[in-house]
Formats: structure tokens, C-alpha cells, sequence
């Protein structure tokens, strides 16, 4: 499954901006894009490296970035692997920090957040203050009288 998505560099920052579309991969935990993506763009990659195991149970040596993605009318920060050929991937930690999720069944994206955005700026009553006595009360625990 592939869907249009924006990406960035540095979010809030007058820097080149690319559209594509790229493919979503439920196996995936990080984000995948090759690292002439990460140039055009102007975002800043760590030069440290992380291993990380592959889907074919290989492992590799990727340096990260950080980058800004806009999708489905959401925008949020993500980390990305930098990796050479192939095409970029967009893993499930972008999903969830765009509060999205994948439906299998009908090959879409869907909000997981829809509840939690109408609950905020609701106040719940504060608890009444019980005026029933307990029947032990004054009983020190652990006696039998």
C-alpha cells in the first residue's frame, strides 16, 4: 500500500519540502529512506550508526535522522534509517506518532485518537464526599472485637 506524504528536513525552518508516495510497511518498526532523500531535504543525520535487524533476519549498521512528515492532514517528527537503494518505507512508529493506524482489511489509514481529542478540555465532577460511617470504624486491624 503506498499514500502521498510530505516530508522535511527541519520543521519550522525555510528548507526544501519533497512529496511522495511512499510505501507504507506494517513490518516495519522505523521509517526506511534512502540518504539522497535525507540531502534533498536538509535534515540533519546522526553520525552515529545503530544495528538493526531486518525482516529477512539479517542485521546492518544504519545511521538515523530526524525528519518531519506531514500525512493524512497530520504532521509529526519521526526518526528515519538512512538506507541505500530500495524506496523509502514509512514504519510504524511514524503511524503512531501521526496518532494513525493501518486497516488490513480495507487498505486504509485511520485515526487512533479520535476519543482522546474529544475529551480534552472536559471536567469531570469532583467526587462527592462519602457521609456514610463504616461499621469498623475504629477497629484496629487485625483484632477480633
Amino acid at each position: 500500500m503506498r499514500h502521498g506524504a510530505r516530508v522535511c528536513g527541519r520543521p519550522g525552518i525555510r528548507a526544501p519540502e519533497r512529496d511522495d508516495p511512499l510505501l507504507i510497511d506494517t513490518g516495519a518498526t522505523y521509517t526506511i529512506v534512502p540518504p539522497q532523500l535525507v540531502r534533498e531535504v536538509g535534515a540533519t543525520v546522526s553520525p552515529r550508526r545503530f544495528r538493526v535487524a531486518l525482516a529477512g533476519g539479517t542485521e546492518r549498521s544504519l545511521q538515523a535522522c530526524t525528519m518531519g512528515v506531514e500525512l493524512c492532514g497530520g504532521t509529526a517528527p519521526m526518526t528515519a534509517l538512512l538506507s541505500k537503494g530500495g524506496e523509502p518505507r514509512l514504519g510504524m512508529e511514524t503511524f503512531e506518532a501521526l496518532g494513525l493506524r493501518v486497516n488490513p482489511e480495507r487498505r486504509t489509514l485511520e485515526p487512533t485518537r479520535g476519543q482522546a481529542v474529544l475529551l480534552v478540555g472536559i471536567r469531570l465532577p469532583a467526587p462527592r464526599s462519602s457521609t456514610r460511617r463504616s461499621p469498623r470504624r475504629g477497629r484496629r486491624a487485625g483484632s477480633s472485637t
